[in-house]
């Protein structure tokens, strides 16, 4: 873990993270495949190479404030500053314990919560030490916040434009979770996920009791619910795009959806 430093926003100071200074692959989790000075390809599960434009519904981020939600890698957070973005802000979680398995009776997440939340905070910590060695090599300015998702502090500043990539399918309250980020979103929210193309405000539960090994996928809402709750939030929907993106771990090209809301 590293020390938290201060940055000032309006007349508030937020705690943004320190840099890590790392130099070895080894000590990384890549969640996106990365093109790096002096690395080459490094693999990672999904290759979004390419796709960035598609992935985010083609909004413009020229002179945006920019929150990447649930960073990862960086990828989204790299494109954007790619893209003359003003300033990027990318968002992960602080603590293993925020995160919400499927209660699968037989896992160390339901057996013993405590040890879970070690060994899941040790994997947590490599993925952070991938982002920060992408964003030294491809010296990248964007800061770093760690928190909750679900309580997003409104001293990290008003933002134009927040990308919540692969996020939300992952969260037990992924409305909770949106109603944080677009408290400080000012024009647009991006959304990529599966979807159930259905105007009826239905959610779907992705988990099975037959497949404990994918217990870190909860919910797919319907466009009816999106729909529904951007309104709640003061957002519309401006339009929805599919594409298909590769799963570089599976070996195989994935369905997703990118909803573009607006704030009316």
């Amino acid at each position: 873990m590293q020390d938290p430093i201060a940055a000032e926003s309006g007349n508030s100071l937020i705690m943004m993270a320190k840099p890590r200074h790392i130099d070895s692959l080894s000590d990384c989790f890549f969640y996106h495949t990365m093109e790096l000075p002096g690395c080459g390809e490094v693999r990672g599960q999904w290759d979004l190479r390419g796709r960035f434009d598609d992935y985010v519904g083609g909004v413009n981020f020229s002179e945006k404030k920019v929150l990447d939600v649930g960073t990862a890698t960086g990828f989204l957070s790299f494109e954007a500053e790619k893209r003359r973005a003003a300033r990027v802000v990318s968002f992960d979680m602080s603590d293993p314990k925020q995160f919400r398995c499927l209660p699968f009776k037989d896992k160390l997440y339901y057996r013993d919560p405590e040890r879970w939340a070690e060994q899941f905070g040790a994997e947590i910590e490599k993925w952070k030490n991938a982002y920060w060695l992408c964003h030294r090599l491809l010296e990248s300015k964007a800061e770093v916040f760690y928190g909750s998702i679900y309580d997003l502090p409104v001293a990290l500043g008003e933002f134009d434009v927040a990308i919540v990539g692969a996020v939300l399918e992952h969260l037990s309250d992924p409305i909770s979770a949106l109603a944080s980020i677009t408290r400080l979103t000012k024009k647009t929210v991006v959304v990529i996920t599966p979807l159930l193309e259905i105007d009826e405000r239905i959610a779907r539960l992705h988990g099975s009791a037959s497949h404990p090994e994918n217990d870190f996928t909860w919910w797919i809402y319907s466009v009816g619910i999106y729909r529904e709750i951007f309104k709640m939030l003061g957002f519309s929907i401006a339009r929805i795009t599919d594409s298909q993106y590769y799963y570089h771990y599976g070996d195989r090209l994935e369905k997703r959806s990118t909803i573009v809301a607006v704030r009316d």
